[in-house]
């Protein structure tokens, strides 16, 4: 019994020491991995927030409506200042777009990835008040998450 018990750590032991260099191997490969992941990653953040910063320019141009008399008058109202906030926000996630080359060229767009989380946080803090449409809140939240990509991927906080 006691026997057995030291043969199986013996081989437990043996087959570590041998595939020590196959796991450090694995372990470079896997960073190499995860950089182009990473990137990829970045690229595909830069492009929903491209495309939640559409459908939320999109959802506050239809404006909110408000009925009165029994419903036989409606009044719709635009916040033209809150679509500027969105269409000078899409301007800069197109300026990072273009400066990173697509999300492969981080070290080149810093300054473009600072200035989309501060247009970013600004515009949430906006519109986090202003509308209670579910629409906007749904967009809003999948800009705030897509911020945390960049900022992760870029090293910086965002400034909340």
């Amino acid at each position: 019994m006691k026997n057995n018990i030291l043969i199986r750590a013996l081989l437990t032991g043996a087959l570590l020491i041998v595939a020590a260099p196959a796991i450090a191997s694995a372990q470079i490969y896997n960073r190499y991995d995860y950089d182009r992941s990473d990137r990829r990653d970045v690229r595909d953040a830069i492009a929903r927030l491209d495309n939640a910063s559409a459908r939320l320019q999109g959802d506050l141009n239809r404006g909110s409506e408000r009925r009165v008399l029994g419903g036989l008058l409606s009044f719709r109202s635009v916040d033209n200042e809150a679509v500027d906030q969105v269409r000078d926000f899409r301007r800069a996630v197109r300026d990072l777009r273009a400066s990173s080359r697509g999300g492969f060229a981080l070290e080149r767009s810093v300054d473009e990835a600072r200035n989309v989380l501060n247009q970013g946080v600004q515009l949430d803090r906006y519109l986090r008040l202003r509308t209670g449409r579910t629409s906007v809140d749904v967009d809003l939240a999948e800009i705030r998450s897509n911020l945390h990509l960049i900022a992760d991927a870029y090293g910086l906080s965002v400034p909340y």
